[in-house]
Formats: structure tokens, C-alpha cells, sequence
């Protein structure tokens, strides 16, 4: 049977856009992150020979077994692998639930060879933040809302998707202060320094313009005019830099830096942790590798050591 190429688009489309309405409906998912996993899943569904649904009716283990070979020959990274597979058995955890496959095939897909902590964090070359701020055109609202996104970053630590996620009232300007909602609905509430505070005002004030109804704090600039994304804070980080002339990278980059410049600064682990919003150490610990002096110092010496039972 010819399958003719418009039809097998919207054929994978159809699967798609079911997979991602599943996710926000049974799942109770943000959109951003249905999104991620739908973008995610989508090579995998188009590598499904056509027509897709006779496809998933017919999937066998060694299909799948298949594919994952095939991914991680590309030489993806383990995280990025590791994420390819969890969002796939998810995928396959909706088809099984949605009548397209006969049983859950999730439990057959393997996991990415990971280790915790394996990857050293790559903060921001020295002089690069500079030169993305020195892009900005701080007369326009999106020079002011840029600056502040910036700050934010690279001076708080927060996420693209906390940094979407204020609202007015979280800016306490009395108190200087700044409510963050974190992952797993987790809310702190970090200490407001005064060019983040100035520049979150500048923006606010002159910035966002009388086309803004809602309570969100960052807006696009471009009609039609809406609240921004975690994708769109993660775009507009890329715009600078191409505009700076540097690498591009992601704002998480920026989270980085702040961490191991807080731990070259003398801060302790404990104090990078409350302000990053980890839930345990170990996650922290991680950009006290950038460091060996640091991790030297933080690191406890081994009691047979340092009884000389294990000296040659």
C-alpha cells in the first residue's frame, strides 16, 4: 500500500497531538513540559513505518530494542538518552492505555548506563555575561525585560521555568525579597539583591506597557502579546548570545555559573544549596567538582588514612 507523504504526516501529527492532550489531561503536566515530551517521542514515531497506527498494532520488543540501538549510536549523551527513554515509555504507556498497542511495552525499554554526578557542570567563560548584557538596548521594553531575565539567572540561580512561572505579587518590594515556585510545587522565598530589585522595577514600571492584563511578570514583546514560556526565557538567553557574537547555551548554563561562583566565593555547600532550591546535597555537590581546592576542603579524610594503616 503507498502511504503518500501529507498522509503520513498527519497521520504521525494525529498520534502526536493525542499523546501530548494524554499527558496534560492523565498526567496533569505543565504544557511546557508536554510539549518537550512530545517533540521528544516524535522520532521515534516517525521512524515507525507508515500507515503509524498498523505500526504500533504490530510493535514487538525487538522493534523497540531497535530503535534504542539506534539512538545510542548517534553518540548522544546518557542524560539526553537516559531522557529520550523516559519520555518514550511513556508514549508507549498512553498507546497500551489508548487501544494502539495490545500491551504496555514501556517495561521492555532499557536504561541509559548513567552515573550520578559523572558530568562536570560548564560554567560561562569569563566575560561572557558581560557581553550579553552589553547587547541589550535598555531604552526599549525588551532590553528591560532581557536585563532582568539576565539578572535573574546569573544572580539568583532560578530556572527558566521559575522565571516564567512570577507573578507580580511574588515581588516583594517592601521586603526585598522574591517567592520562587519551584519543582514539585516547592515555594522559597530568596533574598531580593538591589540590581535584581531596580531591574525587576525598571521593567515592571516601564516595561511591560498597558497591554499586559494578566498577573504574570514577563510578556512577550511581539503581538499577540502573552505571558512568557520556560521555552521562550530558554529563546531569548539563545538571541543574546548570537547577538553577543558567543556560543550559543541555554539559561541553565547561567544557574551553573552562579553555583560554582557562590562556591569559589567561599559559600558553603549547604548555603549554594538553599539558594539553588536543591532537595538533597548530592545534587549540589555536583559543582564542587569544577573546584578540586574547594572539593579538598569540603571532603572528610578517610579515618584509615589518616591512621596510616593504608600508608606504603
Amino acid at each position: 500500500m503507498v502511504i503518500h507523504r501529507d498522509q503520513r504526516r498527519a497521520d504521525t501529527r494525529d498520534v502526536l497531538d493525542e499523546f501530548e492532550a494524554w499527558l496534560l489531561r492523565e498526567r496533569s503536566t505543565q504544557e511546557g513540559t508536554a510539549a518537550a515530551y512530545t517533540a521528544r517521542v516524535a522520532g521515534f514515531v516517525e521512524w515507525l513505518p507508515a500507515p503509524v497506527d498498523q505500526s504500533l498494532k504490530t510493535l514487538t520488543a525487538a522493534m523497540l530494542t531497535q530503535w534504542v540501538n539506534l539512538e545510542a549510536a548517534r553518540g548522544l549523551k546518557a542524560s539526553t538518552l537516559s531522557k529520550q527513554l523516559v519520555m518514550l515509555r511513556s508514549f508507549l504507556q498512553f498507546c497500551h492505555r489508548s487501544g494502539r498497542t495490545g500491551q504496555d511495552f514501556s517495561g521492555v525499554v532499557p536504561h541509559a548506563a548513567a552515573w550520578r554526578l559523572s558530568s562536570i557542570p560548564d560554567p560561562v567563560p569569563a566575560g561572557t555575561i558581560e557581553a550579553l548584557f552589553g547587547t541589550l538596548d535598555l531604552r526599549s521594553a525588551k532590553g528591560m525585560r532581557d536585563r532582568a531575565i539576565l539578572l535573574l539567572l546569573s544572580g539568583l540561580g532560578l530556572r527558566a521555568c521559575e522565571i516564567a512561572g512570577l507573578r507580580l505579587d511574588d515581588i516583594g518590594w517592601r521586603t526585598g525579597t522574591l517567592r520562587v515556585c519551584g519543582k514539585g510545587d516547592r515555594v522559597d522565598e530568596l533574598p531580593l539583591s538591589e540590581d535584581v530589585g531596580q531591574a525587576l522595577e525598571d521593567y515592571v514600571l516601564h516595561g511591560r506597557g498597558g497591554r499586559t492584563a494578566g498577573e504574570e511578570v514577563f510578556w512577550t514583546v511581539i503581538d499577540p502579546v502573552q505571558p512568557l514560556t520556560a521555552n521562550g526565557v530558554c529563546g531569548t538567553i539563545r538571541q543574546i548570545c548570537v547577538k553577543a557574537g558567543v556560543e550559543k547555551f541555554g539559561p541553565h548554563r547561567l544557574r551553573h555559573t552562579f553555583a560554582t561562583g557562590m562556591l569559589a566565593s567561599g559559600a558553603t555547600l549547604q548555603e549554594v544549596q538553599g539558594l539553588l532550591r536543591h532537595a538533597h546535597l548530592r545534587t549540589t555537590a555536583n559543582y564542587t567538582k569544577v573546584d578540586k581546592n574547594r572539593l579538598s576542603a569540603l571532603a572528610t579524610e578517610w579515618p584509615a588514612a589518616a591512621s596510616g594503616r593504608w600508608s606504603r
